[in-house]
Parts: structure tokens; sequence; C-alpha cells
């Protein structure tokens, strides 16, 4: 059996080597073997030492053999928008909560809209919600800035003498701040469906045990149709002071949602780039890794986000919330 018939026999599969890979193998493989004549005692010591250099051979034209060998395509396997989802919300459930008595949300909201112009504007503000001991809440709305934001806008708006803009800091001195929730409901999450603060971080973090739990407080008398009231209750629910399990788990109850649809390819208008479950009107975007909220986008008919609001702060702290001074109705207690 010469050397590549112990090939073929150890590696029925390899494509049979070229006529230059044979060549440059055999040559080496006879120059390994040319033993200088010899004589007595040790021509069997050189017949073995001709053997070992024969098998050593071999085994290198073996491993040449197999480099030159392709090594097949590995696809991928994909991961779908709905297991990204899954993964974020199992990272979410298994992050430690800071320690503090006061729970605080902080809230960019960004609107574009003509508002009278003849050019495009972009209005931001700061929303705030907050929940502390003895059913304290606040809660206040601030605008920020005014301003044309595209290039065509922003030449129109200089034509016209680049005026003020509002509503922005400092465009009523009487009212800086003013409360835009009613602080009263501050904790409801749908019709009929108003907890306390304990009973929000109580509720379960299994998917299957949430929904059984909001579902015991739906009234089809004095609410919408079953699916759309909880997919609402859960919509607010994973922005609120819930435990980052019971959060994670209303991901999952979304996800099931009718009408809604797990995606990954945001486009990101107001920088808002992650997972989304996303419905006709809106989206609701999560970081990937984290499982964080990152905010919602509204949507128009034509599937263009046209405002957002940007979750820049949301946790527990012992720093008690201030409102801005001359805030009216910024604080209540439930």
């Amino acid at each position: 059996m010469n050397e590549f018939q112990v090939i073929d026999s150890v590696m029925p599969d390899v494509p049979p080597p070229s006529a230059g890979q044979l060549a440059a193998a055999r040559e080496r493989v006879l120059a390994a073997t040319r033993v200088p004549p010899a004589s007595g005692a040790r021509v069997g010591r050189q017949s073995w030492t001709g053997m070992a250099l024969v098998a050593a051979a071999v085994v290198l034209v073996v491993g040449v053999v197999v480099a030159l060998v392709p090594r097949p395509a590995v696809e991928p396997v994909a991961v779908t928008p709905l297991q990204k989802l899954e993964a974020a919300a199992a990272s979410l459930a298994a992050t430690p909560e800071a320690k503090g008595r006061y729970w605080r949300r902080d809230t960019e909201q960004v609107m574009r809209t003509k508002n009278g112009y003849a050019y495009k504007v972009e209005e931001r503000a700061m929303e705030v919600l907050a929940f502390g001991p003895d059913r304290e809440v606040y809660g206040w709305h601030e605008p920020i800035s005014s301003k044309p934001y595209t290039a065509e806008g922003l030449n129109a708006w200089r034509r016209d003498g680049s005026p003020r803009l509002c509503p922005a800091r400092g465009c009523d001195r009487n009212m800086p701040a003013y409360s835009s929730v009613d602080l009263d409901a501050g904790l409801e999450l749908a019709d009929g469906l108003n907890p306390t603060l304990t009973q929000l971080r109580s509720l379960p973090a299994e998917p299957a045990a949430l929904r059984e739990r909001l579902l015991e407080s739906y009234d089809p008398h004095a609410a919408a149709e079953r699916e759309p009231w909880l997919a609402g209750a859960a919509s607010r629910l994973i922005n609120s002071p819930a435990t980052p399990g019971t959060r994670a788990a209303a991901y999952l109850l979304l996800a099931k949602a009718p009408g809604i649809k797990v995606v990954d390819d945001v486009p990101g208008t107001f920088r808002l780039d992650g997972l989304a479950l996303q419905s006709k009107e809106e989206q609701i975007v999560i970081d990937r890794r984290t499982g964080r909220l990152l905010g919602r986008q509204r949507l128009t008919p034509e599937g263009v986000a046209w405002s957002a609001e940007i979750v820049r702060k949301a946790g527990w702290s012992d720093v008690r919330p201030a409102p801005p001074a001359g805030c009216v109705r910024c604080t209540a207690r439930l």
C-alpha cells in the first residue's frame, strides 16, 4: 500500500489531490526514505528508521491534504425579534433595583408641528412623575425649547427675523411649569384598575400569572373590549414603579396582544434605537441588552414618527422631588 492509499483509507471523503500536490508529496516521501547503504548489524536499525520516516511522511501528507480541503460554510442561526425581546425581558427581570424612599421618572416630550408658522417646529419639554411615602405624588410639565428642525425650516425662520418660538423656557414667566396629569390617578393602569403603590409592587413577574391578576379588575360593562383593555394596562405598567420582573412580564404580554408585533428595525427618528413593540399608532422602544424602556414614538397613518416620549431617568432614590417654583397643583396625596 503506498502513501496515497493510506490517505484514501483514513479519509475516504477527501477529494483527490491535484497532480502537482501528488508530485510534491511523493518527492518528500522518497527523499525522506533514501537511506545510505550500511552493513551488518546496522541494516535492521536503518530499515526500521526508514519505515518510521515513511510513516511520518504519510502523516505529513494527510495534514497537507486536510489543510487544503475547504471547510463547509456554517450558516448563522437567525434570531427573531421576539427571541431578542425575550432575552431583553430576562435581563430586565434579573436587574437589581436601587433603594430609596421616592420613585421618580423624568420623560422628555418631543413633538413636531407647524405650530402656526410656515415652517416645521420641534417642541421639547420635560415631564416628571414621582411617588413617595405616605401616598405623596408629584408631577409637572416644564417647557424647554421650540426651534425649526429641518434645514429648510431653519432658513425660513431666519428669513422671518429669527422670532422667538414658544413654548420654551422663559416664554411665560407667570407659569414656568404646570401639572399636566391628574395626580389623583397617577397609578391608574386602565379603567377600573387603579392600584396602590403596594399593590402595584406586588403584581406577578410571570406573564400568565400577571395576565390573570390584571383581568381580575376587568369590567366589561365599564371598559373597552378585554384584550385592548389588557394591552393598555400592560402598556402603562412598563413605565411605572412596578418591579423589574413585573415590567418584563408586561413586555411579553404586550408582544402577544392583538395588533402588536415585535420589530428590530426602528428608524430612530428621535434617537430611540432598540427593539420595538409596534402597533398602528406607536412604537414602544426597548434597549436590546438591558431591557430598559427607552421611550415611545407616536406614528402617523403612514408609519412616520411625529412625536416621542424619551425616558431620561426612572428609579428609586432618597432625594425628595422639588417642583419648580410657582408650579400649581404639582403635589398631591393619593
